[in-house]
């Protein structure tokens, strides 16, 4: 008995299991996905009257949500307005504060300073006593 074996029958032969294959592969990856859409029915079901409510509270969220973006932005502009404010004030104040330096500080500590050498010039009688130096 002699048994022929050409190219063609062992190409069909390897597409004929590999097809197979697939199609097992097809299969158990459509009864994993049917489970699973099982499961997520079931957990739909069991939340149906949250999810509802849920949607229907969407609006007033994104309502309130609005009106505080809207809000926030107005106080923004007021803590802006207060920061300028407080900068132009501070300004104001080194300035000032610059120009009494200036004015009347200098000139006390200049006349201070002549004091003090008038003084040494004329000298000072000393102390006796016990914080004597």
């Amino acid at each position: 008995m002699e048994v022929t074996v050409n190219l063609n029958t062992i190409l069909w032969l390897i597409l004929t299991v590999l097809g197979v294959g697939v199609l097992v592969v097809i299969f158990t990856a459509v009864q994993k996905l049917n489970e699973t859409l099982k499961i997520v029915q079931n957990i739909l079901t069991k939340n149906e009257e949250n999810i509802d409510e849920s949607l229907k509270r969407i609006p007033n969220v994104l309502s309130n949500v609005e009106e505080i973006t809207t809000d926030v932005n107005e106080e923004m502009k007021h803590v802006k307005n207060a920061f300028k404010n407080i900068d132009d004030t501070v300004e104001y104040t080194a300035s000032a504060v610059q120009g009494v330096n200036e004015d009347i500080i200098e000139p006390i500590r200049d006349l201070l300073g002549i004091v003090s050498l008038i003084a040494d010039v004329f000298g000072k009688p000393k102390k006796k006593g016990i914080f004597k130096k």
